[in-house]
């Protein structure tokens, strides 16, 4: 299917296929009447065609129109995956997390899975992912950004995955978690998404980005490197906001303030010194990516005591 809708992509838009693309019931005809009416040798020089398909090709295609036509089915959205990520998701299902992991989407669950397995701290990086949204939600309120759904879908995967690298060693982690997230075939997602979200975790400490000294910064597009740009700086400062492991923050929110400021405004439960002073430290890193200066300010509200 995949070769397929490359093929009618590429013969008949003269373009690449893009992760949103779809193949149609109409383009799948003009496919198969174009790789009917050529001999083998040249279907195998029709753009986007596998060559070494070009035996077969014609048979599944014709199998494929039957199915759509007969099922009533006008357009199919393509995936990169096959019988051997079924056959894992299948085994996943019925796996020691089959309960846990009920009602959830293939990419959440095959982050989960990728997270236990290397025994990651699942409530800090709950905790994390949670304060990585709410910033993400709010910097979007005041016009920091413009980005949807998929963005913020990514960041919270990536905020999930962030601290993984810690199961091969604490030191130099992040780049361990970059190479776990690269590395793995996560279900559900593309080439694209896993490089963003493993840059992301790759740039949650130490250095920032920057495309002369990090290969994997520089090998993605303009707008992906704006997306890990902004992703690794609400993931560093929601991981500061966790600094303790102790969950003391409730929310947090990136408010306008005055003279074109930023105010990273937190609610907290209890005495947060440590989480304000690391959170802090990220001014600099803010700036470059916003060009605005934040300020970061608490309220303590204690919890009430239920008895």
């Amino acid at each position: 299917i995949e070769n397929l809708a490359d093929i009618a992509i590429e013969a008949f838009e003269q373009r690449r296929r893009q992760r949103d693309d779809v193949l149609t019931y109409a383009k799948l005809k003009k496919v198969v009447d174009l790789l009917c009416k050529l001999p083998l040798d040249e279907r195998r020089k029709v753009p986007g065609i596998n060559p070494h398909r070009a035996d077969i090709i014609i048979a599944g295609a014709a199998i494929i129109e039957t199915l759509m036509h007969d099922l009533e089915i006008e357009t199919l959205r393509i995936s990169d995956r096959g019988l051997r990520d079924g056959l894992l998701m299948d085994y996943l299902s019925r796996s020691e997390y089959a309960g846990v992991l009920e009602g959830e989407s293939v990419r959440e669950r095959s982050v989960l899975q990728l997270g236990r397995l290397c025994n990651f701290d699942e409530p800090h990086s709950r905790e994390v992912a949670r304060l990585a949204l709410e910033l993400f939600d709010s910097a979007r309120e005041i016009g920091l950004h413009t980005f949807g759904n998929w963005e913020r879908e990514l960041l919270h995967y990536a905020a999930l995955l962030h601290d993984v690298g810690i199961f091969l060693s604490y030191n130099n982690h992040h780049q361990h978690s970059y190479y776990l997230i690269r590395n793995t075939e996560l279900l559900g997602f593309d080439e694209n998404e896993t490089s963003i979200m493993a840059a992301t975790a790759l740039f949650h400490r130490k250095a920032m980005p920057r495309k002369k000294k990090h290969p994997a910064f520089a090998a993605l597009d303009k707008p992906s490197q704006r997306r890990v740009r902004v992703f690794a700086l609400l993931l560093r400062l929601a991981e500061s906001l966790d600094r303790g492991h102790a969950g003391v923050v409730r929310h947090a929110a990136l408010r306008s303030g005055a003279n074109g400021q930023v105010s990273l405004e937190i609610q907290a439960s209890r005495d947060c010194q440590l989480e304000l002073w690391a959170a802090q430290t990220h001014d600099g890193f803010f700036e470059k990516v916003f060009a605005r200066e934040m300020v970061v300010k608490a309220e303590i509200t204690p919890a009430e005591n239920p008895y």
